[in-house]
C-alpha cells in the first residue's frame, strides 16, 4: 500500500466495525493500517493512539464497534529522551527544574507522549525506585522553545503540589530574537486563555488570565534584535505568553514559522531565569538557563554565533 504525505502526517481516523469488535487496538491496528503487530503496538505505547477522545496507551485494550479511533502514525518514529540527557538544574522533594533543548516538548504533545522531558523525567523516578511517579508542567513552553521548564513531582504516596506552584508568584524572564529593530522598551498587558483544545491564545473580552510583558531591546543585530522579556502573571502559560504577546505587539519571533509543525525551525525564545519561594519549605530557589549561541552577543555589540549552533543536546 502507498501512503500519501498527508496520511504520514496526519491523523488517520475511523470506526471500529462490526467483525472488529472485541479485537485488541493492537490487532485492530495492524489490520487497518496494514502494518506488523509490534509496530501496532508501538503506535500505542509511544501515546499516538486515541479512542474516542481519551489517548490509550495499553495495546491489549479491546475495542468495541462504533468507537472512532483517531491515530497519528509518526508517533511511532519519535526518539526516547533519556534521563541521563536531561539537564537538570535544580531539584527538591516537590520540584524538577529542567533546562529544556530546542525542538523537545516539555509534555505530551497531541501526536505522541513519547521523546518529552516529562517522560524522562518520570522514568528517572522510576529509575530511583519512586512508585507510580507522576510529574506535572508548571508553565508551558513552545516545543521548538529552549529553556527552564519548571514541573512539580510525586509518588504515589506524596501529596500534589501541582496547584501551589502553579498559582505561586514567580519572577519570569525570557531571551527572545525579533526580527527588525526593536524600540528600547514595549509591553503588553492582553489577557490570554486556554480552551479545552489546549491551544493558548489572546482572550476575548473579560475571559482568561491576566499577563503583563516588558520587551527590552540588548542589541541590534543586522536586522534583527535581541531583547528579553519579564512576564507577570500569565498563570501558566508561560512561554505561550510570551509568544502571543510578542504577536499582539507586531514582533515576529525568528523562528516562529508553521509554530507547532513538526519539524519547524528554532524558535528564538529561550526561558532564562525564574526565581521563587519555595511554598513548602520558604527557601529561595533561582535558576537560570545556558544561552545558545543565538541569545549571546559580545562586549563589542557583535553576534556571538551563527543562530542553530548551540550547545543543545539532541533527544538521546
Amino acid at each position: 500500500m502507498t501512503t500519501t504525505s498527508s496520511e504520514a502526517t496526519g491523523p488517520t481516523r475511523f470506526r471500529v466495525v462490526g467483525l472488529e469488535d472485541g479485537m485488541t487496538l493492537r490487532q485492530l491496528l495492524a489490520r487497518r493500517l496494514k502494518v506488523t503487530p509490534t509496530t501496532a503496538a508501538e503506535l500505542v505505547r509511544a501515546g499516538g493512539v486515541y479512542v474516542g477522545q481519551v489517548r490509550m496507551g495499553v495495546p491489549t485494550l479491546r475495542v468495541a464497534e462504533g468507537e472512532r479511533v483517531t491515530v497519528y502514525r509518526t508517533a511511532a518514529a519519535v526518539r526516547p529522551v533519556e534521563p541521563s540527557a536531561l539537564r537538570v538544574v535544580h531539584r527538591d522533594e516537590a520540584c524538577v527544574i529542567v533546562d529544556k533543548p530546542h525542538g523537545v516538548p516539555a509534555s505530551a504533545t497531541k501526536v505522541a507522549v513519547r521523546g518529552t522531558v516529562a517522560t524522562a523525567l518520570v522514568q528517572l523516578l522510576m529509575q530511583e525506585r519512586v512508585a507510580r511517579p507522576y510529574v506535572g508542567l508548571v508553565h508551558a513552553l513552545p516545543v521548538a522553545a529552549a529553556g527552564l521548564a519548571v514541573f512539580t513531582v510525586r509518588g504515589q504516596t506524596t501529596e500534589s503540589f501541582f496547584k501551589e506552584f502553579a498559582e505561586l508568584a514567580m519572577e519570569r524572564r525570557y531571551v527572545v530574537r525579533v526580527t527588525g529593530e526593536l524600540a528600547a522598551s514595549r509591553s503588553c498587558d492582553a489577557r490570554v486563555v486556554q480552551p479545552p483544545s489546549g491551544t493558548w491564545r489572546l482572550a476575548r473580552g473579560t475571559e482568561g488570565i491576566d499577563a503583563t510583558t516588558t520587551v527590552t531591546r540588548v542589541a541590534v543585530l543586522d536586522d534583527e534584535t535581541l531583547a528579553e522579556v519579564t512576564l507577570l502573571g500569565g498563570g501558566t502559560a508561560g512561554g505561550e505568553a510570551v509568544r502571543l504577546h510578542m504577536a499582539a505587539l507586531g514582533l515576529t519571533l525568528v523562528g516562529d514559522v508553521d509554530h507547532g509543525r513538526e519539524g519547524a525551525p528554532m524558535l528564538c525564545l529561550l526561558a532564562s531565569r525564574v526565581a521563587f519561594t519555595h511554598p513548602r519549605s520558604g527557601l529561595a530557589v533561582a535558576a537560570d538557563a545556558e544561552l545558545p549561541a543565538w541569545a549571546i552577543v559580545g562586549e563589542d555589540g557583535r553576534d556571538r554565533g551563527p543562530r542553530g549552533s548551540g550547545e543543545d543536546l539532541p533527544p538521546s
